[in-house]
């Protein structure tokens, strides 16, 4: 009996090492390549646009602001491309599709579309959120994924192509009670319908899921904003309840959470990109980051009576919890 276990323990091991040698198999070129990614201002947007410049893909590089879209052309070379765009409005992304159609030579399409752009939304208990709120997370996370995916899906059809959607560990499993991990679930569950659909057409689609890294969704001074922010919006009745020794102990609390799980390796994320955009056999599915990896990994995992307590054990009490 031992001597099968070590067996079948063997195997499992030389398999996930024959997995990652097939995922280290790079295409035979990346000249001629055009490659679409949102949110490049900043984050991980901004370092896989400059990785797949210096790799020589021809990068269409989507920002939200003139600042980001002047730090990449200076820095990058005259294959990279920028132009403006908010994948939150409908207009923008038509514009962005005429631009990028007038840019590629006839008879092409596109290799890859990045769907990288996201924010961090309303921070707080469930009951501090509106509709509104919800609203303006999934016009980004979810339907910029999504418009943008049916923008460019013919052209991508064209190369026999691959989407790439930036989801998170939060769309595994709830870390924070916020409109994010709503939309993060929703992009999940959006990426792998499009995978079904797409699956005999030779387009394949592939998900993102960081931990927690460095950015600036998980700025501690921000996330104690946004947090504050969604307080002060809150009935005069919910204040009362919740009281702001409740607020107070929760942005610390959230700052030491931040602390300890955040990774200051934003390269993790982008080497993930990268196999996704370059591998000839990528992966479905990049959990990146050792917390991501196998802390989270064994929350969503074991039974929930047993997740809750843990990520529950620490939250503080709202200050009229239990009074009548």
């Amino acid at each position: 009996m031992i001597e099968f276990a070590v067996l079948f323990l063997v195997i499992i091991v030389l398999l996930y090492c024959l997995q990652q040698r097939i995922r280290e198999v790079p295409l035979p070129y990346y000249d001629g390549r055009y490659v679409i990614i949102t949110g490049c201002d900043t984050g991980f947007g901004n370092l896989l646009a400059k990785k797949l410049d210096s790799k020589g893909f021809s990068v269409f590089a989507g920002c939200l602001t003139n600042n980001g879209e002047e730090e990449l052309k200076k820095v990058c070379s005259k294959k990279l491309q920028t132009f403006p765009l908010d994948v939150s409005d409908e207009e923008s992304i038509r514009k962005a599709l005429s631009f990028v159609t007038s840019q590629l030579p006839d008879d092409t399409g596109i290799w890859c579309l990045v769907n990288n752009a996201g924010i961090a939304g309303s921070i707080g208990p469930t009951e501090w959120h509106t509709r509104d709120d919800y609203k303006k997370v999934m016009a980004v996370n979810l339907y910029g994924i999504i418009d943008m995916t049916n923008a460019f899906l013919f052209l991508i059809r064209k190369e026999k192509g691959r989407i790439v959607n930036m989801t998170s560990i939060c769309g595994r499993i709830t870390l924070a009670p916020t409109p994010y991990c709503a939309s993060k679930y929703a992009a999940e569950a959006y990426s792998d319908c499009l995978r079904r659909d797409l699956y005999k057409e030779g387009v394949t689609v592939h998900i993102i899921e960081p931990g927690y890294f460095a950015t600036n969704i998980t700025d501690a001074s921000k996330t104690g904003s946004l947090m504050r922010s969604a307080f002060e919006k809150c009935d005069a009745e919910v204040k009362a309840y919740y009281g702001e020794s409740f607020l107070k102990e929760s942005i610390e609390k959230g700052f030491k959470f931040l602390r300890i799980v955040t990774n200051n390796n934003p390269g993790l994320v982008v080497d993930a990109y990268l196999n996704a955009v370059c591998s000839r056999y990528p992966a479905h599915r990049y959990v990146v980051g050792f917390s991501a990896q196998f802390f989270y990994r064994i929350l969503w995992t074991i039974p929930e009576r047993l997740s809750d307590f843990i990520l529950c054990s620490q939250r503080p009490l709202p200050a009229k919890f239990g009074k009548s």
